[in-house]
């Protein structure tokens, strides 16, 4: 039997599962900021400041605060489905999912995962409450995060194709890391057609940290990720997608800030096609999550890492990650027949 004929059993077996009481639909992406273990991988270089004799000091209790920490946040964003960026192995992944049924009571049982080229060892990952129908990776460039790809249940006749992404960051020569996100953007955009043609009624939901404004070239036009949504709408244009933060106003689009720069900037973002923007699905709510005790003072995220600086010394802050969460509300259109 072929790929897509496992989907379709998949599709019937798997029953509905969106929050049945307003049928919603919630999607959450987040860069956590360097979430590894304690344990020196030998393989793997990356890994070594993030052990108890590294530079970041990283130990076991501020490994297990740092899951409580993410676990208050993703439990109060209630995400379905939940794409996780800068984690570091299947460890982790079990840790956090084991903390947040623990301490909060909720449960993203489900991990789409594989170990990437970069040479960090930090790779994207999805977390959801209920298996999903068909799985898949790319490997855009070879050092960098792969995509993670998984086909989720919305309701009893709609699924969801769901992409993580970490693209380059935008350290090094300008030109090498925007030629790098360039490749990332086209293998985007190709798998985008390609899901279109396989599958295409499912809806699709690009998510994460993609290291580049929301109104650049890199994703407006290469990847398709569109700010006007009626360039999502026009006929003939089935392989675009809208980002959800064209709703949002530059202040409100910030992610992520640059201490150095002082510069916020629109690293995360989500974006949909037609049928989670135009009907079945409609978006109630996209927003940057701003949980209360994750905002600094000066309104940027609060980190969880070794500070070293002549203000404050050597210090440990213990708060989330570096960057926001991007979260968005999707909501079914009433299919109550109208009155005649």
């Amino acid at each position: 039997m072929n790929r897509l004929g496992f989907v379709l059993i998949g599709f019937i077996v798997v029953g509905l599962w969106c929050h049945a009481e307003t049928n919603r639909f919630i999607v959450a992406s987040w860069n956590v900021e360097n979430l590894f273990d304690t344990v020196d991988d030998p393989n793997n270089d990356g890994d070594d400041p993030y052990t108890p004799l590294g530079t970041s000091r990283w130990n076991e209790s501020r490994y297990a605060m740092k899951l409580k920490n993410l676990s208050r946040v993703i439990a109060a964003m209630q995400p379905d489905v939940l794409c996780l960026v800068e984690i570091e192995n299947r460890r982790v992944l079990d840790d956090l999912i084991h903390t947040l049924k623990q301490q909060e009571q909720y449960d993203l049982p489900c991990v789409i995962q594989r170990d990437s080229t970069d040479p960090r060892g930090i790779d994207t990952a999805i977390l959801s409450r209920r298996p999903a129908l068909y799985t898949n990776w790319i490997s855009a460039v070879v050092g960098q995060r792969d995509i993670a790809i998984g086909t989720f249940r919305m309701d009893s006749t709609n699924a969801v194709t769901v992409m993580a992404n970490h693209w380059k960051s935008q350290l090094g020569k300008k030109t090498m890391s925007d030629a790098i996100r360039t490749q990332e953007a086209i293998a985007l955009k190709t798998e985008v057609e390609r899901q279109r043609a396989v599958c295409p009624h499912n809806a699709i939901l690009v998510a994460g940290d993609f290291n580049d404004q929301v109104d650049s070239a890199i994703l407006t036009t290469v990847a398709g990720l569109r700010l006007d949504k009626e360039d999502m709408l026009k006929a003939g244009s089935r392989y675009v997608l809208y980002n959800l933060s064209a709703a949002l106003s530059e202040t409100q689009r910030g992610s992520y800030y640059y201490s150095p720069g002082k510069k916020w900037n629109s690293f995360d973002s989500i974006s949909v096609s037609k049928e989670l923007c135009a009907g079945p699905w409609l978006v109630e709510r996209y927003e940057v999550y701003h949980f209360p005790q994750h905002v600094s003072s000066s309104g940027a995220p609060i980190p969880f890492r070794r500070v070293r600086s002549k203000e404050v010394g050597d210090t440990y802050v213990q708060g989330f990650s570096d960057h926001f969460p991007v979260r968005a509300v999707f909501r079914l259109q009433d299919q109550t027949p109208a009155k005649q």
